[in-house]
């Protein structure tokens, strides 16, 4: 049975290619993807399967490590091909985006299941290659540009990590994973590793192929792409990588400051967004920021490693979820509208991305801060910088889809929307039980301060566009011209005027939206203030 399993969770998407060639195959993805969930759910860790004959022998395995990545990357699989086959993303819904989407499924669920570098490489490069048929599935000019982009980076990081990989097994004379710690680590499969999983994760410098990607991508693939795809990079450090064998400590204090780089860099690049889904690209650059610099903790403190490096998994594919639940959502935001309950969805997603009390996002950072509490890092510090940056860039992000329509003005609840708000609170506390989050108000530090920031930005840039539609000299004129010609008020005195004038402005079109916003948001200070004063006071 469980050869069956390990076996059917990486091939039964290519078995089922000839099926989706056919046009009724739209569900035929979703299929695919339940080997996968039952072998994470079902199979014991520790599961093997040796298979010599096959390459240069294929070795695969299910550590605890795997059996996390492939159960919450094949759930994200699992609703994004569930949600292209409603229909609900135009892009996807077609025999050409199935066949590399199932192509890309085979390659993660191989490199999760891989217990040596060949068998890593071979799922990593059909992912990566894969990936390229999503992207450019709208055939448009924008689509063909981020394709060719997201290609020549991805050449580059399979090349670095087949270097690295030639390099390691020349050395070692293995290329098992288990063998990678009995041997001082090549300085120069270090960095071509580094550099390799560092395109995936979109490290600064090399993240460029990042955002236009995301933007020009289907909803589905861009959620692939921010979720079980760039938690491929951490994987892979994770195998290749592994903390306390010699050489890799070196390593810890550039890996680090590159994290806090890509925190800086996400942050900023967000801000320069105006496509909501760009904006979610630069966001992974700033979550990706974070879970560099703290690997490269684990790697400059061998001891503490293990607790860290299990912390972070948690950290990573809670943010995995969340990331490709907020592209979903914007999906249905692009096919509804600003209805009620889309940005309510939307909003949970960013209060539990932000790390908001009662949340999985707190709870995986209150994991981190544990693990490193004994430790002269400034991992605390870095996750109190990333929430502050998450909660302003997230503002944005709400800015930019509350100040734009939809594909469709109007719209109602239908089977895509049930897909999305099914895995809403599955992304919001998972992989933590919901009912055994404890209150952690570190939370409301940073969320109460980039609240002060974003509420009267809101307020600044609304007016700023409203009096771009309509200048407010000609409203003025308008104003007077109406007052003069009313007969009250030409009969009205010359002191009285200038007040009758003032009450009769009235708020522009939408006005009403930010104001009240801006009182929501004032309503929340103060109640964040008043549960400040308590906990002081206590």
């Amino acid at each position: 049975m469980s050869t069956v399993l390990i076996i059917a969770a990486w091939l039964a998407p290519l078995l089922l290619l000839p099926l989706a060639f056919r046009d009724a195959g739209k569900w035929w993805p979703a299929l695919a993807v339940l080997p996968a969930v039952a072998a994470a759910l079902v199979l014991p860790v520790g599961s093997a399967l040796n298979m010599p004959w096959l390459l240069l022998g294929v070795t695969l395995e299910l550590d605890p490590t795997g059996q996390r990545f492939m159960l919450f990357s094949a759930l994200l699989w699992l609703f994004a091909a569930l949600y292209a086959g409603t229909g609900a993303d135009a892009a996807a819904h077609s025999t050409r985006f199935r066949i590399f989407f199932l192509l890309s499924l085979a390659g993660n669920m191989l490199l999760i299941l891989a217990a040596d570098m060949m068998t890593f490489y071979c799922g990593f490069a059909l992912m990566g290659l894969a990936a390229y048929g999503m992207i450019v599935q709208r055939r448009t000019q924008q689509a063909r540009r981020a394709g060719r982009v997201y290609l020549g980076w991805t050449l580059t990081g399979e090349l670095a990590l087949f270097s690295a990989i030639a390099l390691l097994s020349a050395d070692l004379g293995s290329t098992i994973f288990a063998d990678l710690q009995d041997q001082p680590f090549p300085a120069a499969a270090a960095a071509l590793l580094v550099l390799g999983f560092g395109i995936k994760m979109a490290l600064p410098g090399l993240h460029f192929w990042l955002p236009m990607t995301y933007a020009a991508a289907p909803i589905t693939a861009a959620a692939v792409l921010s979720g079980p795809m760039i938690s491929a990079g951490l994987l892979g450090w994770l195998r290749f990588l592994p903390a306390g064998t010699e050489g890799l400590s070196d390593w810890a204090v550039p890996l680090q400051s590159i994290g806090i780089t890509g925190i800086v860099l996400g942050t900023v690049l967000g801000w320069l967004q105006h496509d909501p889904r760009a904006l979610l690209g630069c966001s992974s650059i700033l979550k990706m920021g974070v879970i560099t610099a703290v690997f490269g903790t684990a790697l400059g403190q061998p001891e503490a490693a293990p607790a860290i490096l299990a912390a972070l998994m948690l950290y990573a594919l809670h943010h995995s979820l969340v990331k490709g639940a907020l592209f979903l959502g914007l999906g249905e935001w692009r096919r509804v509208g600003k209805k009620p309950w889309v940005l309510a969805g939307l909003g949970l997603l960013a209060l539990t991305l932000i790390g908001a009390p009662l949340s999985g996002g707190a709870a995986a950072k209150f994991e981190l801060k544990v693990a490193t509490t004994d430790l002269s890092s400034p991992v605390a510090l870095i996750l109190l910088l990333s929430a502050l940056a998450t909660v302003l860039l997230l503002g944005r992000f709400f800015w930019l889809i509350t100040q734009r329509r939809g594909t469709a003005a109007a719209g109602g609840i239908q089977p895509s929307s049930l897909i999305w708000l099914t895995l809403v609170p599955l992304a919001l506390w998972l992989p933590f039980n919901p009912f055994s989050v404890p209150l952690y108000a570190d939370g409301l530090i940073p969320l109460g301060i980039g609240l002060t920031i974003i509420v009267p930005w809101w307020v600044f840039r609304a007016g700023r566009t409203k009096s771009r539609r309509r200048p407010v000299s000609m409203t003025i004129v308008r104003r007077l011209n109406a007052l003069r010609l009313h007969p009250r008020v030409q009969n009205m005195p010359a002191w009285f005027k200038a007040p009758a004038l003032f009450l009769s402005w009235r708020l522009p079109a939408g006005g009403q939206q930010i104001v009240s916003l801006a009182t929501g948001g004032l309503l929340w200070l103060s109640i964040f203030l008043l549960l400040l004063v308590l906990l002081i006071n206590g």
